[in-house]
């Protein structure tokens, strides 16, 4: 998957695309990356998987037993997990060693630092709707079958297929949005 990103991105190397990242990540709208260690972070994971040990060693330059690594080490872990919050970075959920790597949220928009086109949201508009439309529609259908609210029968099937009609559009949104944050 990285290599492919490579190659579509335009860079020979990772250490290429690593320094487009540098360059463009002002770029980067919506998604606030705006300190120096994320962009290394970021950097750093691109093309790779590595342990929070592994990142500070290859920013800082210190290793574990160096005066400074547990300081550096709390920094970059607290940067990580503002990334993954944002859906930039994840790490598997089970295990010892948990390495963390770009998600496929973040892939695509760091391909997109150079180009015209805006970057992609964790939830886009039209799932929120999605979302906002199946909630509407669940309103008054759960009202007529608590007897909240009398319908006529044509209305209440109507209601109900629309609600699972959008209810489908929805879990699939919900599932793309997890896909690309995990």
């Amino acid at each position: 998957m990285a290599v492919s990103l490579v190659f579509r991105a335009g860079p020979t190397s990772i250490d290429d695309l690593r320094g487009k990242v540098k360059e463009g990540i002002t770029k980067l709208k919506g998604l606030d990356i705006g300190n120096e260690l994320s962009v290394g972070i970021l950097a750093q994971l691109v093309g790779s998987r590595m342990t929070v040990a592994e990142i500070v060693e290859r920013i800082y330059g210190i290793g574990n037993s160096e005066e400074g690594f547990q300081s550096c080490y709390g920094r970059v872990r607290r940067e990580l997990r503002r990334l993954e919050s944002k859906g930039l970075v994840s790490r598997k959920l089970f295990g010892n060693n948990r390495p963390y790597r770009l998600t496929q949220l973040a892939i695509t928009n760091l391909a997109r630092i150079g180009g015209e086109e805006q970057q992609q949201s964790v939830l886009p508009r039209t799932d929120m709707a999605a979302f906002l439309v199946t909630l509407a529609l669940a309103m008054p259908t759960a009202s007529h079958t608590l007897g909240l609210l009398e319908l006529a029968e044509s209305t209440t099937i109507g209601l109900f297929g629309c609600f699972c009609f959008f209810l489908g559009i929805s879990v699939y949104g919900s599932v793309r949005a997890i896909r690309r944050v995990f």
